[in-house]
């Protein structure tokens, strides 16, 4: 683990921060408001059968994908190898379905994800000073 972290690494990290709160927050909110939601599903026929069960489920895989951040960004402020190729396969996941929706024509919606996958795959993948710090 180097002791020089880029910037660009921190602010990424920090990106992850941020989406590991937004994550949590929401994860809550379904879990807690799930009751509720299910009383109003319940007058829809279709999503009524879906009941409140469903967004307790929700909630509970965004908690924890809200903890894989939080140790994503852990991981890239502290240099860890493990860290920056996870964040790199999840930035060509995200190119690769915002292209594959682009295609499908939802161009304005998927554009920007398109473009922060790319420059942050790509400055971790291909940048000297992040290549040093994570060797």
């Amino acid at each position: 683990m180097a002791g020089n972290v880029p910037v660009g690494v921190k602010i990424i990290s920090v990106l992850y921060y941020i989406g590991a709160v937004v994550l949590i927050l929401l994860g809550i909110l379904l879990i807690v408001g799930a009751g509720f939601i299910g009383t109003i599903l319940q007058s829809i026929p279709l999503l009524g059968a879906l009941g409140a069960g469903l967004f307790i489920v929700i909630g509970i895989i965004l908690i924890v994908f809200a903890v894989l951040s939080f140790f994503l960004g852990r991981g890239l402020w502290k240099a860890q190898k493990w860290a920056r190729i996870v964040v790199i396969v999840f930035s060509v996941l995200g190119v690769l379905f915002a292209l594959l929706a682009i295609v499908q024509g939802q161009i304005l919606n998927n554009l920007l994800s398109l473009i922060i996958n790319a420059v942050i795959g790509g400055y971790l993948l291909f940048s000297k000073d992040v290549k040093a710090a994570f060797s």
